[in-house]
């Protein structure tokens, strides 16, 4: 297998940070100053429950799924597909509950070489806690020309068929983002799309042209999946400054942008180590999304509902089961990398059913 020097070396250069377990988890967010103090005794007891998988329901916190720090025992395949083995007793090849398949996505063509695109590896580099250990390291090099699609490094959980299909999920990981990240696009100038998260419903099959879409309803040209939500990075003309960007739209049969929501007061972490949770539940008219950083929430539907949303989750017409989830995506346009390759790390990687019982969102009452 090719030695993965660029990103050993970047992990060498670059990769200041601190690690994670249910306590040191704790002790991180001490130092974040914005984080108040009854959010860190509820992470407290957060960490507690953590530790007992078997108990729990969607009503009273959910199950957990899937637990990884990508430490000795976990490998990645020589074909960069696949991440095999276990550690924390828990199985990358293992399926519970919605999970029917995992493994990474890339988009470029199999007669190109692929690591000349995009790269996966589990390296040694300071984790949350600044101590080395494994982290997973997921780089975007460059766009394969001959894809019609965009190249994208993501790792992506496929879904069974109903009735085992995805209902709702819960992820929570901690997450790396280049620190000139804020400088890869000229300041005068909007950025375009960066997402690192994604949830989908798959392709229709009823997809309208330009034309058609334009007719019927002024929309663009249909899309190759049938609803998704997404979450982005975006930055704004005459400013240097990333937020919070969340979307969901349905591709088919026209591309319809139902609703998005910016937040620009929950910061966005370059070059440290930051925690990710988000949550999605799939329901015509009960879902909610939430997703939040560090402990601060970015947005939660449930308290917080933006124009155009409703209660759906779901594609408004033709409703189909969630096809995958990627909750780690490194995808955008490529302008981004018009200074070189972006490079995403993670760490403690955990998925449950739902909110981990004592989860905060729990107790949340529903705005009508």
């Amino acid at each position: 297998m090719k030695k993965l020097s660029n990103l050993i070396e970047l992990s060498k250069v670059k990769n200041r940070c601190q690690k994670s377990s249910c306590w040191l988890f704790t002790k991180q967010i001490v130092k974040t100053a914005h984080v108040k103090l009854v959010w860190l005794l509820i992470i407290l007891s957060l960490s507690c429950s953590a530790n007992e998988p078997d108990k729990g329901d969607s009503g009273h916190g959910g199950v957990l799924l899937f637990k990884s720090g990508f430490e000795n025992g976990v490998t990645i395949s020589s074909d960069m597909n696949y991440i095999h083995g276990a550690d924390e007793h828990y199985k990358w090849e293992a399926t519970p509950s919605w999970i029917r398949a995992s493994n990474f996505v890339y988009l470029v063509n199999d007669t190109e070489h692929l690591r000349d695109f995009m790269e996966s590896a589990i390296i040694s580099a300071p984790g949350p806690n600044g101590k080395k250990t494994n982290v997973l390291c997921m780089a975007n090099k460059a766009d394969d020309p001959m894809h019609q699609a965009t190249s994208r490094n993501e790792y992506s959980f496929f879904c069974k068929s109903p009735p085992d299909d995805y209902k709702e999920g819960y992820v929570r990981y901690w997450m790396k983002l280049p620190d000139d990240l804020d400088k890869r696009i000229p300041f005068e100038k909007e950025s375009s799309w960066y997402v690192i998260m994604e949830w989908k419903e798959p392709n229709s099959g009823n997809r309208l042209s330009k034309e058609e879409c334009r007719d019927c309803c002024n929309a663009s040209q249909g899309g190759t999946n049938n609803y998704r939500i997404n979450i982005n990075l975006r930055k704004d003309k005459n400013s240097d400054k990333l937020h919070w960007d969340i979307r969901a739209e349905h591709p088919q049969p026209c591309r319809v942008e139902e609703w998005t929501y910016a937040s620009k007061n929950v910061k966005v972490s370059l070059g440290e180590w930051f925690l990710v949770e988000a949550y999605m539940k799939k329901d015509v008219i009960d879902g909610r999304l939430y997703f939040a950083v560090d402990g601060e929430v970015v947005l939660d539907t449930d308290i917080v509902r933006p124009v155009g949303f409703e209660g759906r989750t779901v594609h408004p017409d033709n409703p189909l089961p969630l096809h995958f989830w990627s909750p780690l995506k490194n995808y955008h346009n490529m302008e981004w990398n018009a200074k070189g390759e972006i490079i995403h790390l993670y760490d403690d990687f955990e998925m449950w059913s739902s909110f981990p019982p004592g989860h905060p969102a729990l107790l949340t009452k529903k705005q009508e």
